[in-house]
């Protein structure tokens, strides 16, 4: 890879890859790359080095050639006349590519993939080059006036340019824009006596009850080999096959080896395939196997596809929003992604999905892909399938104008939205298909009128292409819209920052009653679970145009929860501890208000997954993918089965039992009311039996028999109790995250520090799982757990007396060196050295 300045090489002849040239010179980089990660893997920048970002410059103003040589194998060359094809995965952005002198192709579009046909150019030895083109040019030229303006990105010619926003907002990504081969490039050689899948739509859905795939794929082979006997009739043609079900294709070929075959298979009452929080613990979502037959045999020759699931995804009739799966209403909750490489935009299969399993076990079950960033890899998607995560996914537009009415920006959008839907014609988790982020809200702000901000192609095209590829997903406009005004939270989809950035108290949700947030709860949260924050301010995010940050935000809640004496004057570590406690309580209420079932809301998607890099920012997870304290204030607020105690005001406070899961539950309630000296007011135990999908409610006051102004609404007198502990008793026992909950009033804020007998010890559960058990003699507030080479699966909880919880530890075993356990209302420091050799199926395997 090298770097020119922009126009300076009109094609491969003109670039020196000799000379030093600039200071980058010429440097060895592995595809797919972005010039930014290529940059950052041979050290030559560094996000958190400014002068390295200020020695790279705008990657957006230069040239940026790639080059790959390589010799073609002596039965390519012999074979020379045989298909061969250059598949080009994605080109961010203005890309010109050459096959040994020859230009093949030009595009445009980050977003499109390409198959470029060059078996005559195919050599001995042959030189690809690709360039990327500077946007200083492109971004200079003169152009029709927008009907309206964003106030996303400062650059407001993008919206002629199919890239991502991804890079080039400064609210709150890194300013590295996405340059280069960012997806597989690849040398595609059709041999001998093989037939290559060169397309392939395949589509499962539910009809009456019945499974139907269907199926329509070119296949290119050598009609002279073994198998083009498939080109045949009888014997010899395909089937499809799935699970134990099969038919036969309809096949067409052509006398240059292309093969269609088109066809279905319809699967009686299959098993169907649901969201991971709709199944019985420890099951996985139900997908059948799929494959391409040639022949009846037991050895006929096969082709493997992707297994599909077949499900029903609906949205409920009304104003307001929500989903219906295989018949049933889903509480949706999750988070608004954000990838794991913010450099590359790609990551590997592996970290992909220990980054998935990690949504799945915190209790999440969608995603949503934003418009502002890219259509992820297809193992994103397939990974989706296999945990039971539903994708809320935008199409790549957001907030601008589009040229629209522009013929060939118009085929440029059109072939990359086939495209994509053809990826993911066959994914079950797809679940919502949505035009736009924020292309109906940013100008209704501006006060456009519905019909002056209408567009063919997002209003007419765009859905009805949807609708043609994937009629099994609802199709919603933009998000937000739905209400008077897009952005009206009680109909349609939200983004509600009621709780957040408007700084409004908890009584907002009622207010608002948001039918779906697709997007919420934006906070500064410090990353790290101790310690002050090391980042710089500048990095904290903020809207363009507010003399406000949402370290503002978390500062008012801070004092809002913890008091006015939170600021904790000049003690940087112990503020932004209090930053911690106050985020992971606003997320666990919220989560638990939003998912009651008087809230009638439809789902709520926080803003966002990850930190882009090392900064306060709106990730639940830091930029190394740890999680931060809100992270675990909402897997306790959305546990699958989980318990609350909200404030429900002059009613007391209340008792929230949910079990999504798709069996029963059967449990004991047990209540406690206590004061901080250890005494017991009033205790009740309940019996539970909650169906599948279940919820449950009751008030304090009723299950232990009598009035205690339990919300200390009245005031007739001193508060009767201090906190409440309520949990289910079997679960809590072995250790089930969400089984406990405990509520502190607000305003008693932050509690004195004493010694509460802190203690911890290592435990190892069935088959070796390693855990590590917490107690105290009285009230721990905000305890925390950091594992030296793991994660604690809880934290920033409140731990009753006398009632030990054991917190799972995820990460390899062998990698744990350690451990420290801390509670906010004392000094005391739990000191764990590496846990012991694994001694049996549930043991005690070391302590404080």
């Amino acid at each position: 890879m090298r770097r020119t300045a922009e126009s300076a090489c009109a094609d491969p002849a003109d670039v020196d890859w000799q000379s030093a040239g600039d200071d980058l010179g010429v440097l060895p980089v592995r595809v797919p790359c972005t010039v930014a990660s290529a940059l950052r893997d041979v050290g030559r920048l560094d996000l958190e080095d400014a002068a390295s970002l200020e020695r790279v410059g705008d990657l957006d103003r230069a040239d940026w050639w790639f080059r790959c040589r390589f010799a073609a194998s002596p039965d390519e060359q012999a074979d020379a006349g045989s298909p061969t094809a250059l598949l080009l995965g994605g080109l961010a952005t203005r890309a010109r590519v050459w096959l040994n002198g020859r230009l093949v192709l030009e595009s445009e579009d980050m977003f499109l993939r390409h198959r470029v046909e060059i078996g005559d150019l195919l050599a001995a030895h042959n030189e690809l080059v690709l360039c990327f083109r500077g946007l200083g040019p492109f971004l200079a030229e003169k152009r029709p006036r927008a009907r309206w303006r964003t106030a996303l990105v400062p650059e407001r010619q993008l919206r002629f340019l199919r890239t991502t926003l991804f890079g080039r907002i400064p609210a709150f990504t890194p300013p590295v824009p996405a340059v280069g081969p960012w997806r597989e490039i690849a040398l595609l050689q059709t041999g001998e006596a093989a037939f290559e899948l060169e397309d392939l739509s395949l589509h499962a859905d539910l009809e009456d009850g019945q499974g139907v795939v269907t199926i329509d794929a070119t296949l290119r082979g050598d009609a002279s080999g073994e198998m083009g006997r498939g080109l045949e009739g009888g014997s010899g043609c395909w089937r499809l096959e799935v699970g134990s079900v099969s038919a036969t294709l309809d096949c067409q070929a052509s006398a240059d080896g292309v093969l269609r075959v088109q066809g279905r298979v319809v699967v009686p009452d299959p098993e169907r395939w649901a969201p991971h929080t709709m199944l019985p613990e420890g099951e996985t979502p139900r997908r059948h196997p799929v494959a391409l037959v040639l022949g009846e045999g037991p050895e006929s020759p096969r082709l493997d596809l992707e297994p599909v699931g077949f499900r029903q995804i609906e949205r409920e009739a009304g104003e307001r929003f929500a989903l219906r799966i295989n018949g049933e209403r889903l509480f949706c909750r999750g988070t608004c992604w954000t990838p794991i490489d913010p450099l590359a935009l790609d990551a590997s299969p592996e970290r992909l999905r220990a980054s998935l399993e990690q949504v799945r076990d915190a209790g999440f079950n969608m995603l949503r892909v934003t418009g502002t960033l890219v259509y992820e890899q297809d193992e994103f998607y397939r990974f989706c399938d296999e945990l039971g995560l539903l994708v809320w996914q935008d199409f790549m537009f957001a907030t601008f104008d589009y040229p629209t009415g522009d013929p060939a920006f118009r085929r440029t959008i059109e072939a990359e939205v086939d495209d994509f839907l053809g990826r993911v014609r066959h994914r079950a988790c797809l679940a919502v298909l949505c035009g736009s982020s924020e292309g109906q809200q940013q100008p209704a702000m501006l006060g456009l009128e519905a019909e002056d901000r209408a567009d063919g192609f997002f209003d007419e095209w765009l859905p009805g292409r949807c609708a043609e590829s994937r009629p099994d997903v609802p199709f919603w406009p933009s998000t937000p819209s739905g209400g008077e005004l897009p952005f009206h939270t009680r109909s349609g989809t939200s983004h509600y920052f009621g709780v957040g950035a408007y700084r409004r108290g908890f009584e907002d949700l009622f207010v608002a009653r948001p039918a779906f947030a697709t997007e919420c709860l934006a906070f500064a949260g410090p990353p790290g679970l101790h310690g002050p924050d090391p980042t710089p301010r500048s990095r904290v995010p903020r809207d363009r145009g507010a003399d406000w940050d949402f370290a503002d935000v978390t500062t008012h809640y801070r004092r809002m929860l913890l008091g006015e004496d939170a600021d904790a004057g000049h003690d940087a570590g112990l503020r932004a501890q209090l930053d911690r406690v106050a985020l992971s309580r606003v997320m666990e209420t919220v989560a638990a208000r939003l998912r009651d079932p008087e809230a009638d809301c439809g789902g709520a998607l926080v803003l966002m997954h990850r930190d882009p890099w090392a900064c306060a920012g709106w990730g639940v997870l830091d930029a190394d993918g740890r999680p931060k304290s809100g992270w675990y204030g909402l897997a306790r607020g959305w546990a699958p089965i989980g318990i609350a105690i909200l404030d429900d005001g002059l009613e007391g406070l209340g008792v929230r039992i949910w079990n999504d899961r798709g069996s029963r539950l059967e449990d004991a309630l047990e209540l406690r009311l206590m004061r901080f000296d250890g005494a017991v007011i009033a205790e009740a135990t309940h019996p539970l039996r909650l169906p599948a999908r279940g919820f449950w409610r009751a008030g304090v006051d009723r299950l232990v028999g009598g009035f205690l102004d339990s919300s200390h609404a009245y005031r007739f007198g001193p508060r009767s109790f201090d906190f409440a502990v309520a949990r289910l008793r079997g679960r809590a026992e072995a250790g089930a995250c969400g089984s406990e909950a405990i509520h502190l009033p607000s305003e008693l804020g932050r509690l004195p520090r004493s010694e509460v007998g802190l203690g911890a010890a290592w435990r190892r559960g069935p088959g070796g799982a390693l855990a590590i058990e917490v107690r105290a003699m009285h009230l721990a507030q905000a305890v925390v757990i950091e594992v030296d080479g793991g994660i604690a699966a809880d934290g920033f909880f409140h731990l009753a007396p006398d009632r030990p919880r054991r917190v799972a530890v995820g990460g390899a075993a062998d990698r744990v060196e350690g451990a420290r356990v801390r509670a906010l209302n004392t000094d005391e420091t739990v000191e764990l050295g590496a846990p012991p050799r694994a001694a049996g199926p549930s043991s005690e395997v070391g302590s404080s």
